[in-house]
């Protein structure tokens, strides 16, 4: 009899939850109608009614940016020329002349023309000043619209002015776009005959092959211990970052996650064959506040599955996972569909990504997760590192040049008179010139506290101009600062001298050259080489006794 109940409830159970799940459907369904019926009642009313007849593209594509920013930072409606980076991640490349641009002290210039494109080819070459794209003056411009501008289809052309310094006259080039192909791994090589090291500054379709040539190449000059450079890599496709960890992680380990509401969402990734480089390299992983997305899976698996170490910073903490949708041929949009989770089971998303009172369904993290080892790990938004380092920060004067971009203006008028980079950093009179360019620069380089003397002079001057004693006061004040200021430089010069010789390794050498030259004096790069190179500290930093959080 018990049995026979037993039989008839269950289905009647099955029945029931079946019909409560369809009525909580359709009750979801009808609110989200009745929303976007409001949502055209008020927009028709608006259009029909309002005082200025409004575009209707702006002004929905500005309604629906409303919508998405009250959601999470990286759900966002992207037109045509916005897609650029999302294209560059998926395809690997894109239509362009093959020039790195960078914007500093209000000018657009060429970091680097890449080889075998367009711009190497027709001599444009770094540092040169770009003053017009075709007859539009790039000062009446954005960044981003001269960048879209130089961009475009394969076979189309553009014209780009360019000033150099040494020539006294503009020079034109008339070039023809190409397909430009975007290195990721911007350096490798061995810098201790032991050590190898990568620098990877995206993960794009183009990531996988390029690290599996990097690690080879590694293996192949007898690398003991390799340093994978993160710091400020922003990600980018999760495949790549699966497909990189495969090469490291031993078969079959789990390697991240991804969970949301769709069934497409939810998926588990596990590294699928034997690794490249064997359990005996060992590795450490460099984060920074700038290591985010993709980079974070990486080093958040290496760090969980107790594969290497991980120095640096606190990454960015970014675990959310998006997806693009294509609306039409020139807009899409971009979701966030899913959280992913690393080996431990973190989820290292920065907390209040969206406020909750727009979410019907919250869910609390914990905080606290092991590795494979047991070491305690963190989940509090970002990676944490093993051994936490902070980079040494510029002394005020330099890091007033810095800002005004004086050193790289420098080495950008100067390069014409270096034949080579060695004969840069034979000048024994350089950092003379470079005081002299100081000297012919408009504005006041002013100390910290100079700017509030500056305002006590003045104010003082309104209430009694002819009062002795302030007078000498203000006046001993200025005399200190002059003093001061003479005393940084003497005391900030090898500190001058370092960026000035990074930034005229840029100029001539190219990024690969800026890179090599700044690993020479590179804090975290330092620390990574001697833990990995001392087996007992290394076998320490992932012994859980050893790990105090």
């Amino acid at each position: 009899m018990k049995k026979y109940i037993l039989r008839f409830i269950l289905p009647i159970a099955i029945i029931t939850g079946a019909v409560s799940v369809a009525v909580t459907q359709s009750g979801m369904y009808r609110k989200i109608g009745q929303s976007q019926r409001l949502f055209n009642q008020v927009y028709n009313q608006i259009f029909s009614t309002y005082l200025h007849e409004l575009d209707p593209e702006a002004f929905t594509k500005a309604s629906i940016q409303g919508i998405t920013q009250n959601l999470d930072p990286y759900t966002v409606f992207m037109v045509e020329d916005e897609q650029h980076q999302i294209n560059l991640l998926s395809k690997g490349k894109y239509g362009g002349v093959g020039i790195q641009l960078g914007y500093r002290n209000k000018t657009m210039s060429v970091v680097a023309p890449m080889d075998g494109g367009p711009a190497k080819k027709a001599g444009i070459l770094s540092g040169d000043v770009i003053l017009k794209v075709d007859e539009e003056d790039v000062k009446k411009m954005t960044f981003n619209e001269a960048a879209s501008k130089i961009r475009g289809k394969k076979g189309t052309e553009v014209q780009l002015t360019i000033k150099r310094y040494g020539e006294d006259e503009p020079i034109i080039f008339k070039l023809v776009r190409s397909n430009i192909k975007v290195s990721d791994v911007t350096y490798s090589g061995m810098l201790s005959p032991s050590t190898g090291y990568i620098r990877l500054n995206r993960f794009s379709r183009n990531s996988p092959n390029e690290m599996h040539r990097a690690f080879q190449e590694l293996l192949d000059n007898n690398s003991k211990e390799i340093i994978i450079d993160l710091r400020d890599n922003p990600g980018g496709l999760l495949s790549s970052a699966v497909s990189i960890l495969d090469m490291i992680i031993k078969k079959d380990s789990p390697l991240v996650s991804t969970k949301g509401r769709t069934k497409d969402s939810n998926r588990s990734f596990y590294s699928r064959r034997k690794p490249l480089i064997p359990e005996d390299i060992k590795i450490a992983v460099l984060i920074n506040q700038g290591s985010a997305s993709a980079s974070e899976i990486v080093a958040g698996a290496v760090q969980d599955l107790d594969r290497g170490i991980v120095l640096g910073q606190k990454s960015y903490g970014k675990g959310l996972v998006q997806s693009q949708y294509q609306i039409d041929d020139k807009r899409s949009i971009k979701v966030t569909t899913a959280r992913y989770y690393i080996p431990s089971g973190r989820f290292i998303q920065k907390r209040d990504y969206i406020d909750d009172k727009y979410i019907l369904n919250k869910t609390e993290e914990d905080s606290i997760f092991t590795t494979m080892s047991g070491r305690e790990v963190l989940g509090n938004g970002g990676i944490t590192p093993d051994s936490s380092i902070t980079p040494e920060l510029m002394a005020s004067l330099s890091s007033q040049y810095w800002r005004r971009g004086y050193f790289y203006s420098f080495a950008q008028q100067n390069k014409h008179l270096y034949p080579s980079f060695s004969d840069v950093k034979n000048d024994h009179i350089i950092m003379d010139k470079f005081y002299d360019f100081i000297k012919e620069q408009d504005d006041d380089i002013l100390l910290p506290g100079e700017k509030e003397l500056g305002t006590i002079k003045e104010k003082i001057a309104v209430l009694d101009s002819m009062n002795a004693e302030a007078k000498q006061a203000l006046e001993t004040l200025s005399d200190f600062y002059a003093q001061q200021e003479d005393h940084s430089l003497a005391s900030e010069s090898n500190d001058i001298r370092q960026v000035i010789v990074l930034e005229f390794a840029g100029l001539i050498d190219g990024p690969e050259g800026r890179i090599k030259q700044a690993l020479k004096d590179d804090k975290i790069v330092k620390v990574a080489i001697d833990m990995l190179s001392d087996r007992l500290v290394y076998e320490s930093s992932l012994n859980p006794s050893e790990i105090k959080l």
